[in-house]
C-alpha cells in the first residue's frame, strides 16, 4: 500500500501503514511456552543420563560377579581336597596344570570375598553382600551346608550391590574333577 501521509480521523491524528512487531502479551506467552518446553526437556535429558548411569554401573557391577564365579569355577574345579567347608567359606588344596598343589582358603570379609594361599590374602571382588556356598552329592539333590566325602558338587553364590541399592546374583556349580 502506497503511502498517503499523516491523515485526520475525528480529530486524531493517524500515520497510515503496515503495522510490526508483536505485543508485549505475545512475547510474554512466547517466552514461558519456551520455558515449559525447557523445562520438559530438562527432565527427558536427565532421565535419559540416570539410566545410562544406571546401565554403565551395572554392567560394571556384573562384569566383577563374572569374573568372581570364572576364577572360584576354576580354582574348583582342580580340586584335590576339601578340608573345612560350610556355607560361607571353604579351605581346599588344589592341583594346579604344573603339577603344583596349593592350599587355599575362600571366605567373606566384610564386602569383599577373599582368597589366601598362605601367603598372600587378595581380594576377589568387593561390593559383596553375600557369599553362599552349597555342596552337593548329585546334580539334583539336596543342598548341604557341609562337606563330606559323598559330596560331588560345588554351588557358588555371589550377591553383589549394585547401583541405587539394587542386588545382583550370580551363580555357578563345578564338580571338582581330582575329587
Amino acid at each position: 500500500m502506497p503511502w498517503r501521509g499523516p491523515q485526520r480521523m475525528s480529530g486524531v491524528l493517524r500515520i497510515i501503514g503496515p503495522q510490526a512487531g508483536f505485543s508485549l502479551i505475545e512475547m510474554i506467552l512466547v517466552l514461558v511456552l519456551l520455558g515449559v518446553m525447557g523445562v520438559g526437556a530438562g527432565f527427558g535429558i536427565s532421565t535419559v543420563v540416570n539410566g545410562f548411569l544406571f546401565s554403565r554401573d551395572s554392567v560394571a557391577t556384573a562384569a566383577k560377579g563374572q569374573l568372581a564365579l570364572l576364577r572360584l569355577s576354576r580354582e574348583f574345579r582342580v580340586i584335590t581336597a576339601v578340608t573345612n567347608a560350610s556355607v560361607s567359606s571353604i579351605q581346599f588344596t588344589a592341583l594346579h596344570g604344573d603339577g603344583v598343589t596349593q592350599s587355599y582358603t575362600v571366605t567373606q570379609n566384610g564386602n569383599t570375598i577373599t582368597v589366601n594361599d598362605g601367603v598372600n590374602n587378595d581380594i576377589l571382588v568387593d561390593q559383596v553382600n553375600s557369599l553362599t556356598l552349597a555342596y552337593y552329592d548329585t546334580y539334583n539333590g539336596a543342598a548341604q551346608t557341609t562337606w563330606s566325602s559323598a559330596r560331588k558338587i560345588i554351588q557358588a553364590t555371589i550377591a553383589l550391590n549394585g547401583p541405587d541399592g539394587t542386588i545382583l546374583s550370580f551363580s555357578t556349580r563345578v564338580t571338582p574333577r581330582n575329587l
